[in-house]
């Protein structure tokens, strides 16, 4: 919402320390005091109980920084000092990826315990395929992922029961070779399979994965379309629309309707998200219930959330303003992004009054915490449907995804399942500024959650209503059955 404002600054900043000799030190300094005057949760991270620790590791951090002019050597000094916030919005952005890659040696221990099947080429696979036509498992095959970046077979494990190997049918490089397992799939019922995927580096990922006919769907990793056997029934326009996109809404049965949304960091995510709303209103409310897949969404724009409210609420729901530290510089960066978004219809609608309130109470109350405007959304007594609604979070739920999540239980349709949250809620309204090397970014809150101190979840997570246990891979299927089993 403030980017063009940022890019300014970042171009700003480029031509002014252009010609000062850069230093790890200088960075350093910068970020201490950004922090010590701007930063929300200042107070509550360094207290009285921690303040010798803090002093120390200031000190040390300073002492290390003096000589050190390499970047990456500078990013892991001052990683140190804001790892002590515990916080995950506040951190460096170097625009760039810096961290140092693992040790081959490790790489390629992980790269042994994975194994090559016997089908090293196409022709052969192609010949087991083909005599064995009618005793095959519907998931076995040669497919091809939706980039067309692999090609690979599908074959029955051997020793295993209930478990096929995805594996490559020609060479990508020295280790990545012709019959290396991708991916591994366990059978939980026709067509539904616990997965493990490999990526470059040979680390594994545990998902869910489905087959819709000839398109096997490999939650959050990738897509793959069967090219022999040829199905006799291949994905209809419906299949296509709302059963294999990523974000989509789905009727799952007569009584439960999905929707998988966007991270709210998409571009136009509020726009994205209204749109597949009004698309499928009815199909929404031709349902009892109403599934809201928010897993693995990082947070981003809360408004993006927003169009479901509609479905969600019986009365009002009140979205908190926060508490913003009253600080001048937080007041110059609030009153710059004030200026930027007059150019941007869309922003200033939505953004401008809230804006306009807390500049004007940081200017009467500076060296304060003000609280920021909340937000009513106010509706009708509504009992059609959806009746219950539940929205699915994972650990990788973060940001705004938990407080559009913790705003949706202020209706007692909304149930929250799955497990604990990422927990990273409770320092709110972030915004970065340049740092004077490097070309660096300085990312950290300027306000608390209202729900502080009573309330937190910082590192802990948003607790669900309904637990599902880590043996389970498919939770929507979970979350129909509960649903279905509800009197």
């Amino acid at each position: 919402m403030n980017k063009q404002f940022l890019l300014l600054l970042l171009l700003f900043s480029g031509r002014v320390f252009a010609q000062q000799e850069c230093n790890c030190r200088k960075n350093f300094e910068e970020m201490y005091q950004k922090i010590r005057d701007n930063y929300a949760g200042w107070t509550i991270k360094v207290n009285p109980g921690n303040q010798a620790a803090f002093d120390a590791l200031s000190q040390k951090v300073r002492e290390k920084s003096l000589t050190s002019t390499d970047p990456k050597t500078c990013y892991k000094i001052l990683k140190e000092w804001t790892d002590f916030f515990q916080d995950g919005h506040l951190f460096i952005n170097t625009q760039v990826q810096i961290e140092e890659n693992e040790p081959q040696e490790l790489v390629l221990a992980r790269a042994a315990k994975i194994p090559v099947q016997k089908y090293t080429t196409e022709l052969p696979f192609l010949n087991y395929l083909n005599t064995n036509t009618g005793k095959l498992n519907e998931v076995e095959g040669i497919w091809e992922s939706d980039d067309q970046s692999y090609r690979l077979g599908i074959v029955r494990d051997e020793k295993t029961a209930g478990k096929f190997n995805g594996f490559l049918l020609s060479k990508r490089d020295n280790m990545w070779v012709a019959g290396k397992t991708k991916f591994e799939l366990f059978e939980l019922s026709p067509g539904r399979f616990r997965s493990v995927y490999y990526y470059a580096d040979f680390t594994g990922e545990a998902t869910f994965s489905k087959l819709v006919k000839n398109i096997l769907v490999m939650d959050g990793i990738y897509k793959f379309a069967k090219i022999h056997p040829v199905p006799a029934v291949p994905v209809s326009d419906d299949d296509l629309m709302h059963r294999i996109p990523d974000y989509r809404v789905e009727k799952l049965d007569s009584n439960n309707t999905l929707i998988v949304l966007p991270p709210f960091t998409l571009p136009n995510a509020e726009q994205y998200v209204s749109e597949l709303v009004t698309r499928n209103a009815a199909l929404i409310t031709s349902s009892k219930n109403l599934i809201i897949d928010l897993r693995n969404n990082p947070g981003g724009d809360e408004n993006a959330f927003t169009p479901l409210f509609p479905y969600i609420a019986q009365g009002a729901i009140t979205r908190k303003g926060g508490k913003f530290r009253a600080s001048q510089e937080n007041l110059i960066l609030l009153t710059h992004e004030l200026k930027s978004i007059q150019a941007y219809p869309q922003f200033r609608e939505t953004l401008e009054p809230k804006l306009r309130t807390v500049v004007r109470k940081i200017e009467s109350n500076m060296g304060q915490m003000v609280d920021g405007p909340d937000k009513t959304f106010s509706f009708p007594q509504n009992q059609n449907n959806p009746q219950k609604v539940v929205i699915l979070v994972n650990k990788n739920t973060a940001s705004t995804a938990e407080s559009v999540s913790l705003e949706s239980k202020q209706s007692t349709k909304t149930i929250i399942m799955g497990q604990n949250t990422k927990g990273l809620a409770d320092y709110i309204e972030v915004r970065d500024l340049g740092m004077p090397c490097f070309g660096w970014r300085l990312a950290f809150a300027l306000a608390l959650s209202s729900r502080l101190p009573g309330q937190p979840i910082d590192n802990i997570g948003l607790k669900p209503d309904v637990i599902i246990p880590d043996n389970e891979y498919d939770w929507v299927e979970y979350t129909r059955k509960y649903l279905n089993n509800i009197k």
